[in-house]
């Protein structure tokens, strides 16, 4: 395997692919990555402390994987920031270890960064099918929460265009490196769920542009590792709402949401105590409570230096209620 970069606009691409336990997706994963038209100058997997073979298929089928290895599970955020900072190209591809990459999705995505002039680019994500949408972007409520837009729709609602949108995936994003010394990497204090949310909302408030390249292809085995930690989810999802709450959310319009947030949180924290994760449920607001006081010096430096303000912020936001914004399946 060869890993030089094709000259387009003299872009170079690092791709960086968190793993755990992905034995079963990651061989997948890589050859569609060693595939791509627009070759990257270096794929790097940063392993959270697998216990199954993957390290060891990895090292077998691609030799020149770059692979870091943390002795535990540090979550999406971390395991990324990690290969974030080896990164030596000019943009970072972050990638999910259970996707795959239509041959053009590096190539698609650097044609839309190239000409949308985009800090942060995202690939359509469709199911591993190809049938439904996964991810065209996340969205954030003016109900207090994110939700992915379009998800479990028929791939046919596809826009016809590149388009702006409100947050980008971290599972199929093309990343301006400069943008991390800019506004900081991904919250380590998020572990998994929401930190892309995170990170795109402090880009908007900087001021930055978030796009969809729309015929940049992925193809996603949706929930494959969430499926091997049950409760993960609820318990990240409702934690991890709050932070993004009292981070990102600009005064006054922090007042105006926060009665509504108060009801769409407390919804999924009375969904996780009533179908079998009442101690996820519980944890995920004494953990958040517990980092409240980090939550309030981060979100001072982040309004501090916004470029944009409340109002136009708002504008940003959709106005549906999240709770019912994904078709169910």
């Amino acid at each position: 395997m060869m890993m030089v970069s094709i000259s387009q606009n003299n872009i170079t691409i690092s791709v960086v692919i968190p793993n755990w336990n992905g034995a079963e997706v990651i061989l997948d994963c890589l050859k569609s990555i060693v595939s791509q038209s627009h070759n990257p100058i270096e794929i790097i997997v940063v392993d959270n402390g697998s216990v199954d073979n993957s390290i060891e298929l990895i090292k077998n089928n691609y030799p020149a994987v770059t692979i870091i290895r943390n002795k535990k599970n540090l979550g999406f955020a971390e395991a990324v920031n990690i290969g974030i900072r080896a990164a030596k190209a000019e943009y970072v591809f972050l990638f999910n270890n259970d996707a795959e990459c239509a041959k053009n999705c590096l190539s698609e995505l650097v044609k839309t960064a190239t000409k949308q002039k985009s800090d942060i680019t995202q690939a359509v994500i469709l199911t591993a099918n190809g049938k439904l949408i996964d991810s065209v972007g996340d969205e954030y409520s003016t109900w207090g929460l994110p939700y992915p837009g379009l998800r479990n729709q028929p791939a046919s609602r596809l826009p016809d265009a590149d388009k702006a949108i409100f947050s980008a995936s971290g599972g199929a994003s093309l990343y301006k490196k400069s943008l991390f010394d800019e506004i900081g990497y991904f919250d380590n204090s998020f572990f998994a769920y929401y930190e892309d949310v995170d990170i795109s909302m402090r880009a908007q408030l900087m001021g930055k542009k978030l796009y969809l390249s729309r015929k940049a292809l992925v193809h996603h085995k949706m929930n494959y590792t969430a499926n091997k930690l049950p409760g993960l989810s609820r318990e990240m999802a409702i934690k991890n709402s709050i932070y993004l709450f009292w981070k990102n959310l600009p005064y006054p319009l922090i007042l105006k949401v926060f009665p509504v947030f108060l009801y769409t949180n407390g919804r999924m924290t009375g969904a996780a105590l009533t179908k079998g994760h009442p101690i996820k449920a519980i944890k995920a607001h004494l953990v958040a409570l517990a980092h409240l006081p980090s939550i309030i010096i981060k979100r001072r430096h982040i309004q501090s230096t916004k470029k944009i303000s409340s109002a136009e912020f708002e504008k940003m936001l959709s106005k549906q209620n999240p709770l019912k914004a994904v078709k169910k399946v």
